[in-house]
């Protein structure tokens, strides 16, 4: 059998990986929230760091398992909730409410520009910010700081239920576009720029939206 690698052989080289991980640029994306988050982070395990006996190479070892562990945990959650974007790797805005405010038609002209320069990732931004867009227009949607797609894609189901499934698989291609490292599928993006077309051409189910009956129609009497 052969040995495994050996960790690290005391508490400072730990601290010394620790930090080598959290200087990455990946986490140093979004200030202030996540500044905090990792700064408690850090603080905690430099406390469980001194406490382990220099000697102890097996514990040090364990404690950077669990470091890794925890910050690739934290990193998720934030990329998950927009708090961390790849805003870097995009050449337009990925907040649902971005300045200059676009009407939908030219948020969807813009993406189909995108999409068909082969931009997919700013196409498919670009196409559920026009969907959204329109919605917001038409008093269907009320657009607030923070949103995210999938918020947007639940509020959307509410017009339009019959598109429940088409609305959460294109929020998702949104958070790949906006918050991962891979890239959207070109038939990813132009689905969801053709569902935000359809929408804005399509009359909402508001009967759905409030719940009620529709009106019966009206019986036509006759006289005897």
């Amino acid at each position: 059998m052969n040995p495994a690698a050996p960790p690290p052989q005391d508490s400072e080289e730990a601290r010394t990986r620790i930090l080598e991980e959290l200087a990455k640029p990946e986490y140093d994306d979004s200030p202030g929230f996540v500044a905090w988050v990792l700064s408690t982070l850090e603080n905690w395990l430099m406390k469980v760091l001194d406490g382990i006996d220099g000697s102890s190479a097996t514990q040090a070892g364990i404690a950077v398992l669990i470091a890794v562990a925890l910050i690739a945990v934290v990193i998720l959650v934030l990329r998950r909730t927009g708090l961390i974007r790849r805003d870097h790797a995009l050449s337009v805005a990925t907040s649902l409410d971005a300045e200059p405010v676009l009407s939908g038609s030219e948020l969807r002209d813009a993406a189909r520009t995108a999409i068909d320069a082969g931009h997919t990732d700013d196409g498919t931004v670009l196409a559920l910010r026009g969907l959204v867009r329109d919605l917001e227009e038409r008093t269907l949607l009320e657009v607030s700081a923070g949103m995210t797609a999938h918020e947007a894609a639940r509020h959307a189901e509410a017009p339009f239920p019959e598109l429940r499934g088409r609305l959460q698989r294109g929020a998702d291609a949104f958070d790949t576009a906006a918050y991962s490292h891979r890239s959207v599928a070109t038939k990813q993006a132009d689905d969801l720029l053709r569902l935000a077309e359809y929408i804005a051409e399509s009359a909402p189910d508001l009967s759905a939206m409030t719940g009620a009956e529709p009106d019966p129609a009206p019986v036509r009497g006759g006289g005897s």
